[in-house]
């Protein structure tokens, strides 16, 4: 039966996206999907079924509730596909005991690293130690993921993430005119504001920039646990009329479109899905060597690729593209095409439909 729960925790980046692009390619496939998770958490993406509370944290209270809520549902699914560590664990507590008992898949999206996952990095790492043992599936979204989970995964699959396609709603002019960014170059960073996203050595780069004339604007959209701490390097550095918090988009391709040069400065990714979104328009995108990057940019030809946390590097990395826009287009262009041959729905959707089969006993 081509029927499965997609379960998800809260996500305001890309797990959400995924799942959206996950749900609407097993659709048209011919898969009957019903999607759950917190309240809210595909809003704007594609019709969320059911409502499973999964908490922010780990308070008890929270984690009963989730796992009563996702038990009632998965009575009458014969496969279950939660994504991220925490709901996965969820949907293995909540099956024990069911009859029959669903199967389950697990898409693991990123590790859990000390400095990235804070005070949640002990749990998150006690279950991440025990997910592949409990699952009758794991799927990796990259091979530093698959490596991490190989020891305990009885089966094992990498399957890159895909988030919907990139379509902007508001014109670049009219994006720059709310930025107000005027004749200077439109630098733009997509993340949530935490360590792992490399933002501080963003900044760093950004002073290095704030000589040129005109100073380029960048704009650092997203929300996040880093906040007060980069507003205090900004103010620092003096550089509050260079870069501007502005907070989670509604639309964030509205942005990225807009942008002279997309800048992914990340320490660690198992993608990252913005990239994919950049190239997919078209923009000339600098990012780190991290997850698929180097799978989609050939340093020079489709975009530029800089060591992690070099501030230098990345400013003159970002210097040389605005000071030859033809070149910085031409970039932009073969991304686009290297994106679509790489990073299709389609190639996440027969990925992901192996190993249903698999579990299921039809593969």
């Amino acid at each position: 039966m081509n029927r499965v729960l997609e379960l998800l925790g809260p996500s305001t980046g890309g797990i959400r996206r995924h799942v959206a692009a996950l749900t609407s390619a097993l659709v048209e496939t011919g898969w009957q999907v019903e999607t759950a998770g917190p309240a809210g958490v595909l809003d704007g993406l594609v019709h969320q079924d059911h409502v499973v509370p999964v908490p922010s944290g780990f308070a008890p209270l929270g984690l009963a509730r989730a796992v009563v809520s996702a038990r009632a549902l998965m009575r009458s699914v014969p496969l279950v596909h939660a994504h991220g560590q925490k709901p996965g664990w969820l949907a293995a507590v909540a099956r024990a005991g069911l009859s029959p008992r669903p199967r389950l898949v697990v898409t693991v999206h990123n590790l859990v690293l000390e400095d990235a996952a804070g005070r949640a990095s002990r749990p998150l790492a006690w279950i991440e130690r025990r997910l592949g043992r409990r699952a009758d599936a794991i799927i990796a979204t990259s091979p530093e993921v698959a490596g991490r989970m190989a020891a305990t995964a009885s089966l094992l699959s990498v399957v890159r993430p895909v988030g919907p396609p990139a379509v902007p709603r508001r014109s670049a002019d009219e994006v720059r005119r709310r930025l107000g960014a005027g004749d200077r170059p439109l630098l733009v960073c997509v993340a949530r504001l935490h360590p792992q996203k490399g933002l501080d050595v963003l900044v760093d780069a950004a002073a290095r920039l704030a000589g040129r004339q005109p100073p380029p604007l960048v704009v650092i959209v997203g929300e996040g646990p880093l906040e007060g701490e980069l507003r205090d390097q900004i103010a620092q550095l003096g550089l509050a009329d260079v870069i501007r918090l502005t907070g989670p988009s509604e639309h964030a391709a509205d942005e990225l479109a807009a942008a002279d040069v997309v800048v992914v400065p990340s320490r660690w990714e198992s993608g990252p899905l913005v990239v994919a979104e950049a190239l997919q328009l078209g923009r000339p995108v600098v990012a780190t060597p991290v997850g698929f990057v180097g799978e989609v940019i050939a340093d020079g030809r489709s975009g530029r690729i800089i060591p992690i946390g070099d501030p230098t590097a990345l400013a003159s990395t970002i210097a040389d593209l605005l000071d030859d826009p033809a070149r910085a287009a031409a970039m932009g262009a073969a991304g686009r095409r290297r994106a679509e041959e790489v990073l299709g729905p389609a190639h996440l959707v027969a990925g992901v439909v192996d190993v249903y089969r698999a579990v299921l006993g039809c593969g």
